[in-house]
């Protein structure tokens, strides 16, 4: 299972946002994997399956956590580690625009559709999404372009919002 710890973790990361959650993730992916390591033996595939538990258990907490009465704010979702605005460095601030911009509609996606998003840009193929989401090629096609579409469209009301400007900065 070693090997497959860091696209895991990546993929886990990618889906919640936040790193002690996708730690956790991952772990209960090991404890559920090492229960049934007779079966892991078996697999073709051992990254898809173990991706498949763990794309179970992202949307299972997905679900907890929509029943959970208790909101977060949305410092919660952020990423620890987002890019730093460096003075002068406008490729820099670009990225950094870039990044607020996935972080403030990310969470508007269905978790089905961050999930075959952060997959298939960790680099799983079609085959993979199909297996981790008991679903044939056709529909994982289907899936990640519906949710490439909804993406997009959310990136583009995002940047239409007017942004805020400061009281005495030229613009």
């Amino acid at each position: 299972m070693e090997p497959h710890f860091a696209p895991l973790y990546r993929a886990a990361l990618r889906l919640t946002r936040r790193r002690h959650d996708a730690e956790d993730l991952v772990q209960d992916v090991c404890l559920r994997a090492c229960a049934r390591l007779d079966e892991l033996a078996q697999v073709d595939n051992p990254r898809a399956w173990l991706t498949r538990i763990l794309y179970r258990l992202f949307i299972d907490s997905e679900r907890r956590r929509r029943r959970a009465p208790v909101s977060f704010g949305a410092e919660h979702g952020a990423y620890a580690d987002s890019p730093s605005d460096g003075p002068g460095l406008e490729r820099d601030a670009d990225a950094c625009r870039m990044h607020e911009r996935l972080v403030a509609v990310w969470d508007e996606l269905e978790p089905e559709q961050r999930a075959i998003l952060s997959l298939h840009a960790e680099g799983s193929d079609f085959a993979e999404l199909a297996e981790t989401f008991g679903i044939n090629r056709n529909a994982v096609s289907a899936r990640l372009h519906r949710a490439r579409q909804r993406l997009a469209k959310l990136l583009a009301a995002e940047e239409s919002k007017p942004s805020l400007k400061l009281v005495g900065t030229k613009s």
